[in-house]
């Protein structure tokens, strides 16, 4: 069960990380589309937080693309739509890999509750009656 719960635990922080970098790189791409002009003036720090940051990096790293933050900083509004997009990918994916996981994760806290209990429930019924 711990396993379980440290598994559920790290998912739902990966899916809210993603969640928030999208939310963030969505407002940093409308403030560039306000202002095409000034795009390249505006700094992604401003908008993006550092583990905003990881969370790009680490999706694009898994794809192969080691520098899309200096990409994305020389380059705002050429790579922003892309890195969006692949978050919205990834979080679609992350997901519903919770919900296929939700149901595993029911089934061995359904096996495993009695054990959770530290002691059997008829035990415990019997200690009852023993006393009376």
């Amino acid at each position: 069960m711990f396993k379980c719960e440290d598994e559920m635990f790290e998912l739902d922080m990966l899916v809210e990380f993603v969640k928030v970098t999208i939310k963030n790189v969505a407002q940093f791409m409308e403030k560039i589309n306000d202002n095409i002009d000034i795009a390249e003036m505006i700094r992604i720090e401003d908008y993006l937080t550092p583990q905003n940051l990881r969370c790009i990096k680490k999706l694009y790293s898994e794809l192969g693309v080691e520098d899309i933050v200096d990409a994305m900083r020389k380059n705002p509004l050429g790579t922003s739509p892309f890195i969006l997009r692949e978050l919205e990918q990834e979080y679609k994916k992350w997901a519903r890999c919770r919900c296929d996981k939700n149901k595993d994760w029911a089934d061995v806290y359904k096996k495993n509750y009695r054990k959770s209990l530290g002691r059997p429930l008829n035990r415990n019924c019997q200690d009852i009656k023993n006393s009376s």
